[in-house]
């Protein structure tokens, strides 16, 4: 090749892997009007960086027709690369034609390609079909199926297969996809012992193993094998502290970052900072949020992309009361996200903003952004605590009607808790008559918590039947109910519904007698 072609193609071979993968195309272009012809090594790269183009596919299509039209499609490495784009794209069509078209080139890579692309799809049966016809398989293509039976569910299936595999063939992948399968599907003991028995473990073994412990709520397991994994990255960090904030052990959640600070060289991502600023959120610890927003901001983190940065912090701000900070953040994102929007209405309603919370709702519709059931229930809970009853009639009415949301049981508590604080039990009655779904505790509970406010113990009444019926162990509804009858002078029945609490071992915890209110 002329050393113009070469240049080129160490340019388009660059920026396959470069951030800015368009460059590729270009240098295409320029060999192109320089009256050179491409070669066998421009391809490969040229549709690696295709295949990083996914929402272009038409660009991936003309790189395609080139090289039909040059004659490369008689090359092993062209067709492999063309193969591994359209399963970028999840083009399985256009992915099988062209290994159907090609079949005297293909290789090993070309079978595992295709075998991955269905997989990768969530195709499973065709990927069983690919690993049955493949004249020879290897490591790669036993470790995709194994992953993908595991990923799917299909565990006794992954794990026979495993079983049969050469010994040769296991390698780390597939006993950290067995792991993963066991734990994704809360098989934590299983997920364990394939752990224990791996002859070589890596990092990601072990982060995957104290995720499964994380995303089960089992911190403690996961905190035994954090401490003893014999080096950490952010991953393992991050895994770890969004356990603790998803388990509601929000002071461990800091203690561990402050750690994270004070002994690892591992720097928190977006993941690690959604999670204290959860933390900070629930303990409404505004110094530790301020100094975590300091954190972002020194490391220029993104608070508008698919991590919610922003959104956790217009959180942290409102729960500490701080909603003018929350309102700043807000009206600086580029990008507000329906996370966002909600991010701002709970937390203007939870402070009691009402009209500012209505506003911002209003807002929000006229952006074209979608309201969720995460928005009305910001909406319906400032309607309640201001006594907005028209107000919320209206937005609960135009749930399914205008913004085809379907109204969930939370929305339906919202309403009956509107009603009751307005004196409006009747209407309220009625409304829980009308769901779609059995009411549950809350919901029973807020027209109980309505009826002793407002001393209507005929409503009452059947309201109590009702939630005894449900069985609960919820300590505040039997102390509701215990409540309501000693507030009708009822003293008997008062004691019994405290006995429930003996019988079934509930624990009521101290002051919470007006916890349903």
């Amino acid at each position: 090749p002329s050393s113009c072609i070469f240049l080129h193609n160490l340019l388009i071979r660059a920026s396959a892997t470069s951030p800015s993968p368009r460059i590729a195309f270009a240098a295409f272009s320029s060999i192109l009007r320089s009256g050179d012809a491409p070669d066998r090594f421009t391809f490969p790269s040229l549709l690696k960086s295709a295949s990083r183009l996914a929402s272009f596919p038409r660009t991936g299509a003309q790189v395609h027709a080139q090289a039909v039209r040059r004659g490369f499609l008689i090359d092993v490495f062209v067709v492999n690369a063309l193969l591994a784009m359209y399963a970028a794209f999840r083009d399985t069509a256009s992915m099988r034609e062209v290994f159907d078209s090609c079949a005297g080139v293909t290789d090993v890579v070309s079978w595992n390609t295709v075998l991955g692309g269905y997989v990768k799809c969530g195709d499973i049966r065709n990927a069983q079909m690919v690993f049955e016809e493949m004249p020879q398989r290897n490591g790669v293509s036993w470790s995709a199926m194994v992953g993908a039976y595991a990923g799917s569910g299909e565990l006794d299936v992954a794990r026979e297969m495993f079983d049969e595999m050469p010994a040769i063939g296991r390698n780390i992948v597939t006993w950290n996809s067995m792991i993963t399968g066991f734990a994704r599907h809360g098989l934590l003991p299983l997920a364990r012992k394939m752990f224990d028995e791996m002859p070589v473990r890596n990092l990601v073994s072990w982060n995957t193993m104290i995720r499964g412990y994380a995303v089960n709520g089992e911190m403690d397991g996961a905190r035994k094998l954090f401490d003893v994994m014999p080096e950490k990255d952010v991953v393992s960090w991050t895994c770890m502290i969004s356990g603790y904030a998803q388990a509601g052990r929000y002071a461990e959640t800091l203690e561990l970052f402050r750690e994270m600070q004070s002994e690892s060289s591992a720097r928190p991502n977006e993941v690690t900072m959604v999670s204290v600023l959860s933390a900070c959120a629930h303990l409404t610890a505004l110094e530790e949020g301020r100094w975590a927003h300091t954190y972002i901001d020194k490391h220029k983190m993104v608070l508008d992309n698919e991590f919610n940065l922003g959104a956790a912090l217009i959180d942290m701000y409102a729960k500490c009361g701080k909603t003018d900070m929350a309102v700043k953040i807000f009206y600086s994102l580029d990008q507000k996200n329906v996370s966002a929007w909600n991010a701002l209405i709970t937390g203007l309603a939870v402070n009691g903003d009402v009209q500012d919370c209505i506003g911002v709702f209003e807002q929000m519709k006229r952006s074209g952004e979608k309201p969720n059931d995460i928005t009305f229930v910001g909406v319906l809970t400032a309607c309640a605590h201001s006594g907005l009853v028209d107000e919320g009639r209206r937005c609960f009415q135009s749930m399914s009607s205008t913004c085809r949301v379907q109204p969930e049981a939370k929305h339906y508590g919202c309403m009956v808790d509107m009603l009751g604080r307005a004196g409006l039990l009747e209407e309220a009655e009625e409304l829980i008559r009308t769901m779609s779904m059995a009411p549950d505790v809350m919901v029973l509970g807020a027209l109980l918590g309505a009826c002793r406010m407002h001393k209507r113990f005929d409503v009452a009444e059947r309201v109590q039947s009702e939630i005894i019926g449900l069985n609960t162990r919820q300590a505040g509804c039997h102390v509701l109910i215990s409540d309501v009858y000693a507030a009708a002078g009822k003293w008997g029945e008062a004691l019994d519904a405290r006995r429930v609490l003996q019988k079934c071992t509930i624990r009521k915890l101290p002051g919470s007698s007006s916890s349903m209110r």
